[in-house]
């Protein structure tokens, strides 16, 4: 995480609802919250996130925010919810749109709570933070499906 931290300007904390109610064909039903329902509710946010901050290129030329996210809880007996480092946004995006785009873009996804965290990413004090369940139990906190990183 060390060596891509100067691509990221913002460390951000999202939360998610432990259950939600949809329907199906036999009427509505409970979905609870489960690591691979966090993990595709994640993969929704950063597309959601790419198209409202990259429009059409997002689409046509794959352009990306670059994103570390951590699941939290796995471990322990937290709610399930993120922490995450996120940058690469398109020149001339100022701090309040790019408040504005994390908290559409997560607030439109399934599991998407209100809590959302944002602050600027100002040292490596934000990795210790978000890696400090690492090595509980049998828990891989790094979300690496989600990953996306700069291309050396």
């Amino acid at each position: 995480m060390a060596q891509y931290a100067p691509h990221f300007s913002h460390a951000v904390t999202l939360t998610m609802k432990p259950r939600r109610e949809i329907m199906t064909d036999k009427g509505p039903t409970i979905q609870h919250l489960t690591v691979i329902e966090a993990k595709e509710n994640f993969r929704q946010f950063v597309r959601r996130l790419n198209t409202i901050i990259y429009k059409n290129a997002a689409a046509r030329f794959g352009a990306s925010v670059y994103v570390i996210p951590v699941i939290e809880g796995i471990a322990t007996d937290k709610l399930l919810h993120y922490h995450c480092m996120i940058g690469n946004f398109r020149d001339g995006v100022n701090e309040a749109s790019i408040a504005r785009a994390i908290r559409t873009a997560w607030q439109q996804t399934a599991f998407g709570n209100t809590q959302i965290d944002i602050q600027p990413l100002t040292s490596d004090g934000w990795i210790d933070y978000i890696t400090k369940e690492l090595g509980k139990g049998e828990a891989d906190n790094v979300d690496f499906d989600n990953v996306h990183v700069p291309k050396d």
